[in-house]
């Protein structure tokens, strides 16, 4: 399962070479569907970094749009890995985990090493990430499909996690800022705050990008044990967390810890 970061790097690397890619061309040699493909071009061209064409997308006027926008991505796909490696280590042997739909989440569902746990998700991706596993058991919350966010919803999502007990809850942010984090659908407060309620311990992952996003419905931060993000906390927010007992966890911080015990041993 390949994040929707890296298959963009793929699509412009190959335009680059070719100046324009089908859809077709796409589904080959990414091994997606059509409608994975029809996503990642409007992503695209939403970015301003290609332009639609009859079947596909081909090349703007200028290519230094895409070179940024490349190295964007590369920095946003890897800083979501360093988060999920870190977020993934908190997972113990025989654990019940809940995962929330989102791309930093899939990582951490990549990363987790722990043997026999049982991982719950209303993610169609995070199925398919952890279903080649014979280590561990799947629970897929049922609902209603959501074909474009790639989910399960409706209420008996809801329902179903009344019905469980979580060790450990990772869930994603579109936005955080002072008062808590947001997201862009009321639906996603109400399964989050069941997430929540839950688990024994909620534990968020979102690179800085969240800290100048804006959304729309808020989830409060008294659902929220642990933060773990990839750059310098805003001092404002930082401030708000250490009141309320959140832990922050930075991976560069951590990268640096590791680097210098490693030093002394």
């Amino acid at each position: 399962m390949m994040y929707q970061e890296e298959r963009l790097l793929k699509i412009l690397d190959y335009i680059n070479e070719h100046h324009a890619m089908s859809v077709m061309d796409i589904c080959s040699l990414l091994d997606v569907s059509r409608d994975t493909a029809r996503r990642d071009i409007v992503k695209l061209v939403q970015e301003g970094v290609v332009i639609r064409t009859h079947g596909g997308v081909a090349l703007p006027q200028l290519k230094k749009e895409i070179a940024t926008y490349q190295e964007r991505l590369i920095d946003e796909t890897d800083s979501k890995s360093k988060i999920g490696k870190i977020a993934a280590k908190l997972v113990q042997d025989r654990e019940t985990v809940i995962l929330d739909v989102s791309t930093t989440v899939q990582s951490v569902a990549e990363q987790i090493s722990a043997k026999n746990i049982t991982a719950v998700t209303h993610s169609i991706d995070i199925v398919g990430i952890l279903s080649g596993r014979e280590d561990l058991q799947v629970y897929v919350l049922g609902g209603y499909l959501h074909t474009k966010n790639r989910l399960l919803y409706g209420p008996s999502v809801i329902d179903k996690l009344r019905e469980l007990r979580a060790d450990k809850a990772f869930i994603g942010a579109t936005s955080i800022q002072t008062d808590g984090l947001y997201f862009p659908y009321e639906d996603d407060v109400s399964v989050k705050k069941e997430m929540a309620r839950r688990s024994d311990q909620v534990i968020v992952v979102a690179d800085f990008t969240k800290f100048t996003s804006k959304s729309v419905y808020r989830l409060d931060f008294d659902f929220v044990d642990i933060l773990i993000t990839d750059q310098e906390v805003p001092n404002e927010i930082r401030e708000v967390l250490h009141n309320k007992n959140i832990a922050i966890i930075q991976c560069e911080e951590k990268d640096k810890y590791e680097e210098d015990n490693i030093d002394e041993s």
